[in-house]
């Protein structure tokens, strides 16, 4: 069997363990490798495994008790799955405790040999803005491996001790992936960096995959009135930042403006904030609205959805560069959203872009935008139009190609001692 030469990029998604992510959504680290597909994460794999490297994820999982090997069902990427060095201890009562265990509780040795055996050239983390970015620049500094992180949402500073030591490691850092407009600013206003440092590639899309279906099948098999103002929001369940608590004030006040409209709002997912948005709904009574409690891995599922929505609707208070949208503009739609972080870079010619953007917090606002497109189902057609024309700069080969680009740059110093990618590798980043 041929060696493979092309060079490896360990990626590091976010959660210290990654049950910390997984579990909220009612998944575990077998869900992870066999059934979780798409997202920035494996639009990343993907789209850097058609560039011409070797995609790696790497995360800490108190499912196994020694380093183990899986791959990932969908991209046939391995996933290096490490036990915490302290299992089972609970998180720190204090932030600067708690981010003094998280930098105490790096598998150094662990994470070292899968670099090494792995042959990575580049390091790419989720988020900077967390304790697990500084060792992961350390380790990187040690291995002579650069290291880079991507903008997911993540703008806050966990603790003092963390303020202190950020913008070390950031400037240590070979680089950040930010499509947030407003997060560069921030970067540049707070740190002081800008230039080659930080860098903006935007999440990834696989076209071919999101494209809708025909609205009336649709429509039948889920049991949708044909004349129905369909509006869908999927995604997990955070009610803060997904500003879930605005879109359900925003649609009662579009119910109640057009009581004899047949409006249904439906929300598909699950998170930590199940249960706030259970007692949100409890209490407030939303007319019309139907919630799928559950994070649903199969997309044929949510494409059937956004082939039969009218629109769709995303009201968060803080984002990255969500993908979501995305999928809904690729299958046509016409969406509404707020102004956090990465939508506004999304719908940056807003109509033309195929979105209405409205302020955060401003349910009346969000409200009217909504019902422009119920009252209007040309609108509702040539947004969707532009919608799909958008989507398209999203494609997955394309932005693989921008991030291999990024990496490429110090990842040809980092592979100038042995196992070296070959000179066709080099070339096709």
């Amino acid at each position: 069997m041929t060696a493979d030469t092309r060079p490896g990029v360990a990626i590091f998604p976010w959660g210290d363990p990654i049950e910390e992510f997984l579990a909220p959504i009612g998944l575990v680290l077998d869900d992870f490798a066999e059934k979780m597909t798409g997202g920035w994460l494996f639009g990343y794999v993907a789209g850097l495994q058609q560039a011409g490297w070797r995609p790696i994820i790497v995360c800490v999982s108190g499912a196994v008790s020694e380093p183990t090997r899986l791959v990932h069902a969908g991209t046939g990427a391995p996933i290096w799955a490490v036990p915490p060095v302290r299992p089972g201890e609970a998180a720190a009562p204090a932030p600067n405790r708690e981010s003094l265990r998280r930098w105490k509780g790096t598998p150094w040795r662990a994470w070292a040999r899968i670099l090494q055996e792995e042959r990575c050239r580049a390091i790419l983390v989720q988020e900077y803005e967390y304790a697990r970015f500084d060792a992961l620049v350390a380790l990187g500094l040690r291995l002579g491996v650069p290291t880079y992180a991507t903008f997911q949402g993540g703008d806050l500073t966990a603790s003092p001790v963390e303020g202190v030591v950020r913008p070390w490691t950031l400037r240590l850092a070979a680089g950040l992936i930010v499509p947030s407009a407003r997060e560069r600013e921030r970067l540049k206003a707070r740190y002081g960096l800008n230039g080659d440092k930080v860098v903006a590639v935007p999440n990834p899309l696989d076209l071919d995959e999101w494209r809708a279906g025909d609205r009336s099948v649709a429509r039948a098999e889920l049991g949708l009135p044909h004349d129905a103002f369909v509006v869908v929001n999927h995604g997990r369940i955070d009610v803060h930042r997904k500003g879930l608590d605005i879109l359900m004030e925003a649609w009662r006040r579009l119910v109640a403006s057009r009581p004899d409209m047949d409006a249904r709002l439906v929300l598909i997912g699950s998170g930590q904030g199940d249960a706030d948005l259970a007692d949100l709904i409890a209490g407030y009574a939303v007319p019309h609205l139907t919630w799928i409690r559950e994070y649903v891995t199969d997309r044929v599922f949510v494409r059937r959805w956004l082939s039969a929505a009218s629109a769709f609707a995303i009201a968060s208070r803080t984002e990255g560069l969500p993908v979501a949208p995305l999928e809904a503009m690729a299958c046509g739609l016409p969406v509404v959203a707020s102004d956090a972080h990465g939508l506004p870079d999304i719908f940056e010619h807003g109509r033309t872009s195929g979105g209405l953007v409205v302020p955060r917090e401003d349910p009346g606002a969000m409200a009217e935008a909504l019902a422009r497109l119920a009252d209007d189902p040309h609108l509702r057609v040539d947004l969707g139009r532009a919608g799909r024309m958008r989507a398209e700069r999203y494609g997955i080969p394309m932005v693989g190609e921008a991030l291999a680009r990024v990496l490429g740059r110090k990842a040809r110093g980092a592979a100038a001692g042995g196992d070296a990618p070959s000179d066709l590798a080099l070339r096709r980043v």
